[in-house]
């Protein structure tokens, strides 16, 4: 005698020549396996950087990077990672010829304007001064964050670096671009 299968769990009583046989099937779990995480590294050219207000304009170098028109003001860019990602590393490549380090400041806000105070600091980021031969290109590199890093949904992430500029005979400040290294 054929038995047939059933998608939930259900139980047949069968009398075959005087005996009780119990008959169990189980239906197969939906759940799937946590996805593995893999390492991604994306890359933010210079070009993506514009100055907080758009009247201080910016000047475009190229391949030294991008600063602001007007010396001593800031250029800010978006990060767009996906929600549920970790940060494991950010960092801003820049030239910085001046005597002058400059902070920095990766941001977060709330997509629905609220924040909280505390709430919208990522990292902050110290691009000191220096050169290195032959093109005096700096990288710094931060690996620790709020949160272990995780991108949380209704964030928006952006990176601001105040003070740029060429300051003539006391050098110049540049941003080339930056590299972020996450896993999703």
């Amino acid at each position: 005698m054929a038995v047939k299968k059933f998608p939930k769990k259900t139980v047949i009583k069968k009398t075959v020549k005087k005996a009780t046989v119990k008959i169990t099937t189980k239906k197969k779990s939906s759940i799937l396996p946590a996805p593995i995480k893999r390492k991604h590294t994306i890359y933010i050219e210079s070009s993506a950087f514009l100055p907080l207000n758009s009247a201080d304009g910016y000047v475009d170098l190229f391949q030294q990077g991008r600063h602001a028109a007007i010396a001593g003001h800031s250029l800010a860019a978006p990060i767009s990672l996906p929600v549920g990602a970790v940060l494991k590393s950010f960092s801003i490549h820049y030239i910085n010829s001046t005597l002058e380090g400059i902070l920095a400041l990766f941001l977060r806000k709330h997509a629905n304007r609220h924040c909280p105070s505390g709430e919208i600091e990522m990292s902050f980021i110290s691009l000191l001064p220096g050169t290195l031969s032959s093109d005096n290109f700096l990288t710094v590199t931060d690996t620790t964050f709020p949160d272990g890093g995780l991108i949380k949904n209704k964030y928006l992430h952006y990176l601001e670096v105040p003070g740029t500029g060429d300051f003539g005979e006391a050098g110049k400040r540049t941003i080339r671009g930056i590299s972020i290294e996450y896993h999703y």
